[in-house]
C-alpha cells in the first residue's frame, strides 16, 4: 500500500539512517541539492533529473491535525527522493503523512529556469499530485513542481469554536506552503523564484481562482492557468439520487462559497457525530485523536463511490483568512494578486449526469434548473438532438461551464491580463462513448500536459504540441504566443479566444461568437452572481 511504503523510506530518513552518497541511497550522481530542511538526492530519467517525495511540511498528524502547515523537521543525512511520498487521505485510501512535493528540472545543469507548480484536481476529495511532469520539464526547458495537499474532510474542517476562528482551508494553506518552499528552495534545482506560475486542472483550476483571490499568497507566484475551474451547477444545487462523484459542494471558480457561519456549523455537526460534541472537555484534542475509520464514516462512505454528503465541510470555505471572499467578490473589489491569467474550459464539459432517455432528459432539466426548466427546454428542445444524452451533455456544458468561464475571464480581464481559450476537440482519446454518448470535449480531456499513454495519434499530437509550446511560453514570458502555433492575443483586447483543436486547426474566435453558440446571454440571465 503507498501509504506503508512511503512511511517506511520516510521513517529511514529521518532517523538519519539513509546513506549519504548518491551510490549508497541509489540517486543519480550530481543530483544531491541542499535545501532549507536538509540535503536531497535524486533521479535521472532519460534527459530529465527529478526529486521525488520531498516533504516541504511536517506530517499534519497527533496535534497537528486540522492545523495551519508547520515546517518539517529538519535532517542533516542527505534524504533520497526517488519514490513518490503518499496521497493524501481520499475514498481509495492514502495517509495523513502526505505533504510531500515534487521536482522536475533539465538534466542540463540549466539555471534561472522558469518554474510551473502544479496543483492537482479531483474535486477537492480525491487526486495527488504523484504524476509525470517529465514532459514539460524536458520539452519546455523549465522546472515543474507538483505537490500533495490535504483534502475533503481532513483538508477543509472548520469549527471556530475547537479549531479556531479563522479554521478550514488546511489545504489551500499547504498550496501556500508549497509554494513558500519553492522561493526558499527552488533557485538550488535550477529554478527562478521570481518567475513561478501556478497551474491546475478542476478543483486543481479552481485553486487557482483561490489563490488569485488569496492575500496569504501574495507574492508567491507570478503568472496562473486556471484549466477546467468551472464545473459546479449553475445555480448551484444538486439533487442526483443516489449521490454520484459530481455531487460536490460548492468550490469552482465561479460558485458562492460557505460563510464562515455556515462553515462553523457543519463543522459543529461533524464533531457532534464523531462523539466530540457539547459536553465534551476538550473538543480540539477530542477531534485531534479521533481514529481515521471514524473520521471517515463521519465524513462519507467508503466502498459507496464518491460520498460527499457527509458532516463537515470538504471544500474551500469563507474562513476570513487564507479566503476572505471569492474570486468574484475579490475581483469586484479589487482585492486580487494581479498576475497574468491563462483560463478556460472545454466545450462539451458534463459533470452531473447522463440522459439515456427522453424521460431523463426531462428530469435532470427539472432537477437542475428548477422554475426555469420550462425556459431551458424551450432553448434545448430535444427534437434538435441526435439523442437525449447529447441534448443534456449540451446543456449542461453550456450552463455549468462555458458560459460561466466566459464570464470569469470578463471579470477576470478588468483587473489583470487574460488569455482566454475554449477546448474544441471533438475526438478525444479512448475515444469510447460514455453511457452511450460520445464525451466530446469533455472535463480536461484534452488538456495534453503530460505523457499520454498509448501515444496519441497524429492530429491529436499536434494539439498537445501547440499546448505544451503556449503554457511553457507563458511561464516564460507571460504571454502564450509562441512560434509553430497561431498567435494568442489577450482577451482584454479584442474579446478574442483560443478555440484549441487537434490537427493544427486551433483558431481565434470571438466572445461574441462563443456566447452566442451556448446562449450564454439566457445563462447569464439566470445565474446569481
Amino acid at each position: 500500500m503507498l501509504a506503508l511504503i512511503a512511511a517506511g523510506w520516510v521513517a529511514i530518513a529521518a532517523t538519519g539512517s539513509a546513506a549519504t552518497s548518491a551510490a549508497q541511497t541509489g540517486c543519480a550522481p550530481g543530483t544531491t541539492v541542499s535545501t532549507t530542511n536538509g540535503p536531497v538526492c535524486g533521479i535521472t530519467v532519460g534527459s530529465v533529473d527529478e526529486w521525488l517525495g520531498i516533504p516541504y511540511a511536517a506530517p499534519p498528524v497527533g496535534s497537528l491535525r486540522w492545523q495551519p502547515p508547520q515546517s518539517p523537521t529538519p535532517w542533516t543525512a542527505t534524504r533520497p527522493a526517488s519514490a513518490f511520498g503518499s496521497p493524501c487521505i481520499q475514498i481509495s485510501g492514502g495517509s495523513e503523512d502526505c505533504l510531500y512535493l515534487n521536482v522536475w528540472r533539465p538534466a542540463d545543469g540549466s539555471t534561472g529556469l522558469p518554474v510551473m507548480v502544479h496543483i492537482h484536481g479531483g474535486g477537492f476529495f480525491n487526486g495527488s499530485g504523484n504524476a509525470d511532469n517529465s514532459l514539460l520539464a524536458n520539452t519546455g526547458h523549465e522546472v515543474i513542481v507538483s505537490m500533495n495537499y490535504r483534502l475533503n474532510i481532513f483538508g477543509f474542517l472548520a469549527d471556530d469554536r475547537a479549531l479556531g476562528a479563522h479554521s478550514g482551508d488546511y489545504g489551500l494553506q499547504d498550496q501556500q506552503a508549497a509554494l513558500r518552499w519553492v522561493q526558499s528552495n527552488i533557485a538550488a534545482f535550477g529554478g527562478d523564484p521570481t518567475t513561478v506560475t501556478i497551474f491546475g486542472e478542476s478543483a486543481g483550476g479552481s485553486s487557482v481562482c483561490d489563490q488569485i483571490a488569496s492575500p496569504a499568497a501574495r507574492g508567491l507566484f507570478e503568472r496562473a492557468i486556471s484549466t477546467s475551474g468551472e464545473y459546479n451547477t449553475v445555480l448551484g444545487t444538486q439533487e442526483q439520487t443516489p449521490r454520484t462523484p459530481e455531487d460536490l459542494e460548492s468550490q469552482d471558480c465561479k460558485s458562492a462559497l460557505p460563510t464562515q457561519g455556515q462553515a462553523n456549523a457543519a463543522g459543529r455537526n461533524f464533531a457532534a457525530a464523531v462523539g466530540c460534541g457539547p459536553g465534551t472537555a476538550n473538543v480540539l484534542s477530542c477531534l485531534q485523536a479521533l481514529p481515521i475509520a471514524v473520521i471517515e464514516k463521519a465524513a462519507w462512505t467508503p466502498g459507496d463511490g464518491y460520498q460527499y454528503g457527509g458532516q463537515g465541510t470538504v471544500a474551500p470555505t469563507i474562513n476570513g483568512s487564507t479566503l476572505p471572499m471569492t474570486l468574484r467578490q475579490a475581483l469586484r473589489d479589487g482585492r486580487v494578486n494581479r498576475v497574468p491569467v491563462i483560463a478556460g474550459t472545454d466545450r462539451d464539459e458534463d459533470l452531473v449526469g447522463t440522459a439515456t432517455s427522453a424521460a431523463q432528459y426531462q428530469s435532470l432539466v427539472d432537477s437542475q434548473y428548477g422554475a426555469f426548466a420550462s425556459q431551458v427546454l424551450a432553448r434545448y428542445p430535444l427534437s434538435r438532438f441526435d439523442s437525449p444524452g447529447l441534448a443534456w451533455r449540451t446543456v449542461a456544458a453550456d450552463s455549468d461551464t462555458v458560459c460561466p468561464s466566459v464570464q470569469t475571464d470578463r471579470d477576470l480581464a478588468t483587473r489583470m491580463p487574460v488569455y482566454a481559450y475554449e477546448i474544441d476537440d471533438n475526438d478525444i482519446p479512448p475515444y469510447a462513448p460514455a453511457g452511450g454518448v460520445a464525451p466530446g470535449a469533455s472535463h480536461v480531456g484534452a488538456w495534453f500536459l503530460n505523457p499520454v499513454s498509448p501515444p496519441l495519434d497524429a492530429n491529436q499530437q499536434v494539439l498537445q504540441n501547440q499546448e505544451v509550446a503556449y503554457v511553457t511560453t507563458f511561464a516564460r514570458t507571460g504571454d502564450p504566443t509562441t512560434d509553430g502555433a497561431p498567435m494568442w492575443p489577450r482577451f482584454n483586447r479584442l474579446g478574442e479566444e483560443m478555440s484549441l483543436q487537434p490537427a493544427g486547426d486551433s483558431e481565434l474566435v470571438t466572445e461574441a461568437e462563443v456566447s452566442a453558440q451556448h446562449n450564454c446571454a439566457f445563462w447569464d440571465h439566470i445565474s446569481p452572481r
